[in-house]
Order: structure tokens, then sequence, then C-alpha cells
């Protein structure tokens, strides 16, 4: 008798509320709450129930607050039960009716808990056109306070009957008003908690309310049709609405795929690239967009099956940090290839260098990582804040450890602020000789002119002196002692230093005062231009010294050219022609002799004894 009331009451009330979503889910929900109380219920059936309750809430909460504005229009559905409860209380108190009186407290006091109930979720409501989700989430602990802190409950005992009261139908229907009671009670702790707990969701749900796309899946799922199939898909967890906007999003992610890879192929067709720079490009962007595109569907076709809810949200942020790190290198490609389709122009530029170039892609693609690692801490709640704080404790202990990396880092911006070398440059070291291939943030790398690639770092660099051979514009210097016979006539000697002199001064290929050369770079510095461009044009010819076997002429002259093969046929023609004026002068080249003068036979035999 006891369950038929119940299911009675249960009925009355889900009829005359029949149209209000929120009165639908607290008689719902007492359902629920009355089953949990039940001692006969097993823990593992309360506990299967409790987390379907959960789900339950979340789903509410969604689309009761992505209709903000409908439900707040909605009147209280109770005003007119409690006058007609008012009125029916006076005439039972004037007739003497105690237990009927008592039960219509009952019910007053549901109805008034219910009100407070709608008061609380309204309010929440309103609040979502906070600006600010923390504001939210405070202000929501303080209404959940203000509404329900001063509830006082029924005291059970008063509104009990006695034994032989029961089998009254008054007094049945106020011991079912008692257990209803109980349960909107329960209900009213759950909503508390979960209110607080589901306020992102409220809070999203709310703001998006206005949203033409939550008003069409709202009027696609109430139509006619929709009813009918949303009862088919109900156990899927699944509405006609969402399968209807799957199926245009992955439409549209697929035309914005083939637009994005159409416009890519323009681009490329545009820059008249190589067939298989192009297809490496966009084996390299278009490969990565692809991947985007599939984990948005990925994403859709998850969100649209779980719901949105806190484990969707959760799920949101694995596929956020897949997000993070596919833009990241979308963006890292993305740099270096332009770079790679630029490479050639930006080499030809006066004004950036190659070097500039090299460590500007560096710097972009670590600043490009650095982004990303933030994106992902963001994601994951860390607090950057303290992050940073502890950073700046630590710096003095970081920065000794890195102090050698730190230092090589000064010093390449020392030798591009500098100018010391350039890349393809041939410089000498202390150890080293060859050409720079590349001067990296940390060190430099060199090949040697025996092909061996070896790596400096940066401040052995900065620190030592460099030999930097490539910064001559005209002059690389021939030097060479020519030594002739001590049977040699001055004389011819003479004769043959003043042709050599006249062969260099005539040679083209040999610098000298009318040597012209261009300088189109103004140094706004207080220097030597001749000895800051490298211009050498010095030739000198003498007689130098008086060697063991020879008489020494020193040649000392430059080439126009610095160019090492074009200086050897320089440097070999002009010894050619020195042979030849040697030969015309009646010398001959000096080589390491050892001359025995022996004495006279008979001064030797005369010669006295002891």
């Amino acid at each position: 008798m006891k369950k038929i009331v119940f299911f009675i009451l249960l009925s009355y009330a889900s009829v005359l509320f029949a149209e209000d979503a929120l009165d639908n889910f607290i008689t719902a929900q007492m359902n629920v709450e009355a089953q949990l109380l039940d001692q006969n219920l097993s823990l593992k059936k309360k506990v299967a129930l409790k987390d379907k309750q959960i789900v339950q809430y979340q789903d509410f909460f969604f689309s009761y607050a992505s209709q903000k504005e409908k439900h707040l229009e909605t009147s209280n559905p109770y005003r007119s039960e409690v006058n007609r409860l008012k009125l029916r209380m006076r005439g039972n108190k004037y007739k003497g009716y105690t237990k009927a009186v008592l039960r219509d407290t009952v019910l007053l006091k549901s109805l008034s808990l219910r009100t407070g109930i709608r008061n609380a979720v309204h309010e929440v409501l309103v609040l979502s056109d906070s600006k600010s989700k923390k504001d939210f989430i405070d202000m929501i602990n303080q209404i959940i306070v203000e509404k329900f802190s001063n509830y006082t409950p029924l005291v059970n005992e008063k509104f009990l009957p006695k034994e032989t009261d029961k089998k009254s139908t008054i007094t049945e229907a106020t011991i079912t008003a008692l257990k209803n009671l109980e349960s909107l009670e329960n209900v009213t702790h759950t909503l508390s908690a979960e209110t607080i707990e589901n306020a992102v969701l409220i809070y999203n749900a709310a703001r998006f309310s206005d949203s033409k796309l939550f008003t069409l899946v709202n009027n696609i799922n109430t139509s006619k049709y929709g009813e009918v199939l949303n009862t088919y898909l109900e156990p899927l967890h699944i509405d006609v609405a969402k399968i209807i906007l799957l199926i245009l999003l992955i439409l549209a992610i697929l035309v914005v795929q083939y637009v994005i890879n159409f416009i890519i192929k323009m681009i490329l067709k545009h820059y008249e690239m190589k067939e298989e720079d192009s297809d490496y490009i966009q084996s390299r962007i278009g490969k990565i967009f692809n991947y985007i595109f599939s984990l948005m569907l990925i994403h859709i076709v998850v969100i649209s099956y779980i719901g949105f809810d806190a484990t969707s949200i959760n799920i949101s942020k694995a596929f956020s940090v897949l997000y993070v790190i596919l833009i990241a290198m979308l963006l890292y490609r993305i740099t270096n290839t332009f770079a790679y389709m630029k490479m050639e122009s930006l080499k030809q530029s006066k004004v950036l260098k190659n070097e500039v170039i090299n460590l500007s892609i560096k710097v972009m693609n670590a600043f490009i990582i650095f982004l990303a690692i933030i994106a992902l801490l963001k994601i994951f709640g860390v607090n950057l804040t303290a992050i940073l704080s502890g950073l700046g404790i630590a710096g003095a202990a970081v920065a000794f450890a890195a102090k050698d990396s730190i230092s090589n880092i000064f010093a390449s911006m020392s030798i591009l602020l500098g100018d010391v070398f350039e890349q393809g440059e041939w410089i000498e070291t202390k150890d080293v000789n060859g050409t720079v291939v590349e001067i990296g943030l940390r060190a430099s790398t060199i090949r040697t002119f025996d092909n061996a690639l070896i790596s400096i770092p940066n401040s052995e660099l900065a620190n030592n002196g460099v030999k930097n051979w490539s910064r001559r514009s005209v002059g690389r210097r021939i030097k060479m002692d020519i030594g002739v016979t001590y049977q040699s006539d001055f004389s011819d000697i003479k004769k043959s230093i003043d042709d050599i002199r006249e062969m260099l001064k005539e040679h083209p290929g040999i610098a000298n005062e009318r040597t012209a050369y261009k300088n189109a770079y103004r140094q706004s510095k207080l220097v030597s231009t001749e000895d800051f461009k490298g211009v050498k044009r010095t030739t000198l010819v003498y007689m130098d010294s008086y060697g063991a076997s020879s008489i020494n002429i020193l040649v000392y002259c430059f080439s126009t050219t610095v160019d090492w093969a074009e200086w050897l046929e320089v440097k070999e023609d002009v010894m050619y022609k020195i042979a030849e004026i040697i030969e015309n002068n009646n010398l001959e080249f000096a080589y390491p002799t050892m001359t025995i003068h022996q004495a006279e036979e008979e001064g030797i035999l005369n010669a006295p004894k002891g």
C-alpha cells in the first residue's frame, strides 16, 4: 500500500510539472536517493547507481545551462500548488483535522525546498554572465551557503503517528511525504556538491547558450522526428542533432583539408619549385595538416559519443596536448621550409649575413619549442608564476652550472657583432686551419683542408687570436730567396735585380701602385682604408745576404688575386720569368757545395817537421 501511495504522489508531481525540466530532474533524483537509502540494495549496486547519478547531473547541468534564457523565463510552477495547500490547511485547521494539517505541513516543506533549489539553480545561471570564471566559482559557493545553510529539517517524531493510526490513508500519505522529504533533502545535498563540482561545465555551457548552434541542436532534438529517433539513440548516449552536426563537421573539415592542400600546391607552383623539392615540402607540411585534421575528426567523434561532461573535458586535455605538439611541429617545419625556399635569395643579400640567418632560424625554433612547453604546462594546470619564481631562485645555480654554455653564447654574439669571420671564410687558429662551415650558438664548425670537420667552442675563438685569410681584397704574398753563385759578376747581379723589378712592375698578375680596386663600402671609422680592406701592393727586390754558398736576392711582392689557384699560376709564371732573367744575365743558381783547396805538393813536402 505504501509503494502505491508513493508512486501516486510521484505520478501526480510529474503530471503537475511535466513541462518543467528542473522539477522533472528533481523528482527523478528523489527516486535515485530513495534507492540509495534502500538497505536491501548491495554495496556494488549502490556504487554503480552513484556513478550513474554523477553522469546524470553532468548531463542535466549541460542541458539546462545551454538553454539558460529559456529556463530563466519559466515562472515558478509551485506557486499555485503552494496556494492550494495553504487554503486546504486553513480549512483543516478550522475543522480540527490535525492529521491532515501535519500531512500538508510536510508537503509545504517539500515545495519550499523545491523552490529553494530552483532559486539557487537560477541564480547560478544568472551569475554565469560574469566575465571571470574564478569569480563565478566563488559566487556559486556563496549561493549554496545562503540558500541551504539556514534550512531546518522537520522533527519526524512530531509527524509520525501512533501504531493504532498507521492504517489511516492520511497517515500513510504523511509517512510517504516524510520519506519523500528525506529523499528531497538528500537531493539538495547532492545537488549542492555537484553544482560546485561542475561549476566550470555550467559556466561554459551557459556562456555559449546564446549561440545559434545550441538553438539548432534543441530544435532538431525537440522536433517530431527527432523525439522519435532519440528514443532509439538514447542507449548509445547520442541524439539526432549530434549525428547531423557530426556529419556536417566531418564534411567541413574534409573540405578545409582539401583547400589547404590545394593552397600549398599553388604556392609551390608559384615559386616554380623542383619536383623533388615540391614533394619534400608538401610531404613535410601537408602531412602535419592531415594529422591535425584527422585528430580533430577523432576528437569530435569521441566528444559526440561521450558527451560534454567531466570525462570529455579530461579527454579534451589529452587531445589538447596532441594539438600543441602537432601545431609546434607544423610551425617548426613551416619556419625551416620557408627558410629553405628563401635560402638562395637570402645568401645574395648584402644586408643579412648567413650566420645571422642561421642563428635567427635556431632562435625561432627554440622559441617555438619554448611556447609549446609553456602551453603544455598550462594545459596540465601548472602554476607558471611559481615556476618562474623557482627559476629565479635557482638562476644562480643554473648559471654557474651552465657558465661554459653561456660563455659560448655570448662569444657567438661577440663574433657576429665584431664581424670577426663569416661562413665560407678561411681562418687559422692556434690549432686549426680551414674554412668556416657554420657559426652556431655554442660552437663553430670548421672544415680543414684535409676534409675533416672540427667543432671549436666560440669562447676559444673569441678569446684567442684568429687569422682571417679571406679578408683580403688585393694581394696574396709571394716571397722567395734566389741564390746565385759566388762566381757571378756583381754587375750581372745588379742587372738581374733591375730586370726582375721591371718584370714585376709590368706583370699583370702582380699588384703595384697602379693596381686599382673597388671600394664600394664606406667605413665609418678612423682606420687605414687599405689595411681595413686588405690591400697589399708592396714590391721589393734587393740583394739581401751573403749565404754560405750563395749570394741571396730577396723577391717580395703580392699577386693581384687572392684566390689560391690563380695565385699559384701567377707565382709559377714569375718563377719562370726570373729563371729566364738569371740565364740572360750569365748567372747561375747556387746550390749547396763544398770546395776543397789542395796545397801544392812541393810545399807540403818541404814543410818543416815537428
